[in-house]
């Protein structure tokens, strides 16, 4: 997609420059070789930086789920389950869109992960304005996520959960000793 974006700039650029310089054959229309030319560097730079740092990232405190526009943070305490699943629990082949039956075709059989949320975090309430719809369960609330290495996925989730919970254990227990006992040992 790059590929055709950049030819179909540097093609608008060679016609808008030769309209500009040399013969001016666009008369009146002048505007829209360089208006078309704008939209079509947008998209260009969307594809070629913005969607290469979509992804996910397991933290020590939280979820990082990266799209091209927006990252949202997803707390441990939110996630439910974490579960092997495939694309066609969830959707129908059939009944998606043709963009969308092109992005999934070639790992519609393949087994995902499958991030069951108890809750939505506040910043993913208008989720299908910043990610695709089909990052998200239509049958329970959570996150399909299709990646090269699912059980690694899993288990890195589940380790980091661990270890969430382990922490905050720690940090709810009080120290029930006196005040100059606990000064003594620092």
């Amino acid at each position: 997609m790059r590929g055709k974006l950049l030819w179909l700039g540097l093609i608008l650029l060679a016609l808008a420059l030769y309209d500009y310089w040399i013969r001016p054959f666009l008369g009146d229309f002048w505007y829209l070789a360089w208006l078309v030319l704008g939209v079509v560097l947008i998209l260009w730079v969307y594809y070629a930086f913005l969607l290469r740092r979509a992804g996910i990232t397991v933290a020590p405190n939280y979820l990082q789920l990266r799209g091209p526009l927006r990252q949202v943070k997803i707390s441990y305490g939110r996630i439910d389950t974490i579960t092997s699943s495939q694309m066609r629990q969830h959707y129908n082949f059939k009944e998606l869109k043709s963009r969308e039956r092109s992005l999934i075709k070639s790992f519609f059989g393949t087994t995902c992960s499958f991030i069951s949320l108890n809750s939505w975090p506040k910043t993913l309430k208008q989720r299908k304005l910043w990610f695709p719809r089909l990052l998200f369960g239509v049958r329970r609330e959570g996150l399909l996520l299709a990646t090269p290495n699912w059980m690694q996925l899993n288990r890195d989730v589940e380790e980091a959960r661990q270890k969430w919970r382990e922490a905050r254990q720690r940090g709810k227990k009080k120290d029930g000793r006196s005040l100059a006992a606990q000064i003594l040992d620092y």
